[in-house]
């Protein structure tokens, strides 16, 4: 989100430090089958997924607002590129278009 880009730096390494950052969502794959994206706050994250270098943080957003409207765009763009909610494929077509 823009808000979270302004202090990109310091939220990524709190995320990975640990720190209390309350007010502050990371956007996830889903944890259920039933969901297209996860928004979870990262108070709620746990150690190992902090420090795992394989968990994915497709976004970040300050506010669940704000974190509702990354999500918004994000499915969005995949739907628009993808024609469903496919998102290996709209990952693969972001690899494409680079």
């Amino acid at each position: 989100g823009d808000r979270a880009m302004k202090n990109r730096p310091n939220v990524l390494r709190g995320i990975r430090e640990g720190k209390v950052m309350p007010d502050t969502y990371v956007i996830t794959l889903p944890e259920s089958g039933n969901h297209i994206l996860d928004i979870r706050p990262v108070m709620l994250l746990t150690e190992e997924e902090r420090k795992a270098e394989d968990f994915l943080i497709l976004g970040v957003a300050e506010g669940y607002g704000e974190a509702c409207e990354v999500v918004r765009t994000m499915v969005d763009d995949m739907y628009r590129h993808t024609d469903g909610f496919n998102w290996k494929s709209y990952m693969a077509y972001l690899g494409e278009a680079r």
